[in-house]
């Protein structure tokens, strides 16, 4: 038994030497840390960190699994040391990421096509104990990855391997990098990233426009007053897929849009701006590769838009009717460098309101708020306006999309800008939280009896209590 121990040790051992030696390619910094779960005053608690099958939020009439993360009222909690600092998270669940009705579809080629309803139970946003500054977008799909922004700069967190939540009650090594940590290649200045087609180019763009205007009528829902939500298709391709695995493709994407929603919650926007994925599509390999000329983003971003409006629900009360598509993709659509292409002020128009992204890991996260931030109207710092002053201090609309040693935040011509054009993207007004969903057609209790409930619930085992 203690030779076995040893083996699995040294196996171990071997595997993490080498993917920190893959990690050491991509980072020019980084620590490797066994993060832990905790209770509200930061004891440990256990090294599980995945929520796993059971979730992490317990409802008063669920069991817990044995070894999940503890919680206290509605928070989560971890703790982490990032570079000699000892956080401890206080998390919530961020649900309000994904849609009720959300579904991801996987458009294979030449095969019909898979729905699977999104899971949206290992996403959380909080903020980091005794530091009032800070605040965290996380996720514990597969042990813990995303952003901590701290007052010491913004630091991603991720496993060391993928898929190895089976062996976290022994402790998992998980990486920790600053953002500036990211190794790129040279960086395109992004000055020429916004795209410039206009509506003659795009055919039957009128009757496109008619019908989004004969939309106004559709009834407003508001979460709350100022509150607007992007509703958002979210498209990643093939060779994102293949890069991160099937297995693990959606959990990763979920977690970088935790991230972007994240970006547009932060206080210097001014405005309350909600990201809400309504579906999800994995393109199939021969629909990436045709929609991506490479070298070309103007004509890729173009045909992105053109498909993604042929996904499009016709009708606007659709649980998936989309305000906003963004396009994940790691094919090279433009120079070496891009890392998006969007067109300004294309929010809710039905062939404009679309970004082409690079995906490159978390720090994508800032390319997909950037690009958005065109589509909504905001302008490069320093470009057509007066804030080039703030582009070196992490501006999100800097002309580089750059990890700056200073926390990023939105400038004040961001904020104005956006604030120009917001009321007219009346889109946004809808709260996919509020459809009125139609009435079951059967009584609760038909299809499934109450052991059988308490079975789906609390286990095999359990049966409705007769006492």
């Amino acid at each position: 038994m203690d030779y076995f121990y040893l083996l699995l040790c040294a196996v171990t051992l071997g595997l993490v030497e080498n993917s920190r030696a893959s990690v050491s390619e991509k980072l020019s910094e980084f620590g490797l840390i066994v993060p832990f779960s905790s209770d509200s005053r930061g004891r440990f608690v256990s090294h599980v960190l995945s929520s796993g099958s059971a979730s992490s939020l317990p409802s008063a009439r669920r069991r817990v699994a044995r070894g999940a993360p503890a919680t206290s009222s509605r928070f989560l909690f971890f703790n982490v040391t990032v570079f000699g600092m000892e956080l401890h998270l206080r998390l919530r669940a961020n649900s309000r990421l994904v849609a009720p009705e959300a579904f991801t579809e996987w458009q294979e080629d030449y095969q019909g096509k898979e729905k699977e309803r999104i899971i949206n139970d290992c996403l959380f946003t909080g903020d980091v104990s005794d530091m009032p500054e800070a605040s965290v977008a996380i996720s514990n799909c597969d042990g813990l990855a995303g952003l901590i922004r701290t007052d010491k700069g913004e630091f991603f967190i991720e496993p060391l391997q993928k898929g190895q939540q089976e062996s976290e009650v022994q402790g998992r090594v998980h990486v920790v990098y600053p953002r500036s940590a990211v190794k790129r290649q040279n960086q395109k200045d992004l000055r020429n990233e916004v795209a410039d087609f206009g509506i003659a180019e795009l055919p039957n763009a009128l009757d496109l426009v008619a019908q989004k205007l004969s939309e106004s009528d559709r009834k407003r829902r508001h979460a709350k007053k100022d509150a607007y939500s992007i509703e958002v298709l979210l498209a990643v391709d093939d060779s994102v897929v293949r890069f991160h695995g099937k297995e693990h493709v959606q959990n990763y994407v979920l977690t970088l849009m935790n991230i972007v929603d994240e970006i547009y919650h932060d206080e210097s926007l001014g405005t309350s701006i909600n990201i809400v994925i309504v579906r999800m599509i994995m393109v199939g390999y021969r629909q990436s590769v045709s929609l991506i000329e490479k070298g070309n983003p103007s004509r890729s971003l173009e045909q992105v838009c053109r498909w993604a409006n042929t996904q499009q629900r016709q009708d606007p009360n659709h649980t998936e009717h989309h305000d906003h598509a963004i396009f994940l993709s790691r094919q090279d659509f433009g120079p070496a460098g891009m890392q998006g292409y969007a067109p300004v002020t294309g929010m809710c128009h039905p062939l404009r309101s679309c970004t082409l992204n690079h995906e490159d890991g978390f720090s994508s996260a800032f390319v997909v708020a950037h690009e958005t931030g065109h589509v909504l109207g905001m302008e490069h710092d320093g470009q057509g306006n007066r804030c080039g002053d703030e582009t070196s201090m992490g501006s999100i609309m800097a002309p580089l999309v750059q990890a700056a040693f200073h926390r990023y935040h939105w400038s004040r011509c961001s904020k104005q800008e956006l604030n120009r054009y917001l009321h007219s993207y009346d889109c946004l007004l809808d709260d996919p939280f509020e459809h009125k969903w139609p009435k079951l057609p059967e009584l609760p209790g038909i299809n499934y009896s109450m052991d059988e409930q308490c079975r789906f619930d609390f286990g095999v085992g359990y049966t409705m209590c007769t006492a």
